[in-house]
Parts: C-alpha cells; sequence; structure tokens
C-alpha cells in the first residue's frame, strides 16, 4: 500500500489531501518500525537491541488490536 509518493529531493508528500483511515494508519506505523528495525539490525555491532526489542513490543502490541 503506497500512501505517499516519492519527489525529486526525496521528502514525503501526501497523495491526496483526505486523513487516514485507523488501519492505514497502523500499517504505516508497524511498516516504519520494521524499517527501522532492519536498519538498525545491519548496522555495526548489531544497533541498538534495547531499542529494537521496545519498537518489537510496540510491533505486536498494534498487531495484537
Amino acid at each position: 500500500m503506497e500512501f505517499y509518493k516519492n519527489n525529486p529531493r526525496n521528502l514525503y508528500v501526501p497523495s491526496n489531501k483526505r486523513k487516514l483511515t485507523k488501519k492505514q494508519k497502523r500499517a504505516q506505523i508497524i511498516e516504519n518500525l520494521e524499517t527501522t528495525i532492519k536498519s538498525d539490525s545491519e548496522k555495526v555491532g548489531g544497533g541498538n537491541k534495547e531499542l529494537m526489542a521496545k519498537f518489537q513490543q510496540k510491533i505486536d502490541d498494534l498487531r495484537s488490536k
């Protein structure tokens, strides 16, 4: 699901003027958290384990709703 389109300066611009639904917002948050966990785990030394665990807990909470 693509809610935003990428502009040439790599800034996100809303593709439409309406607000996101709860499901869309939740899906976007989960996607952002998973991307953050992935990029942090690829860092030298494995990244911040405590932060990744906290983000994983948030993802689990969002998916349980």
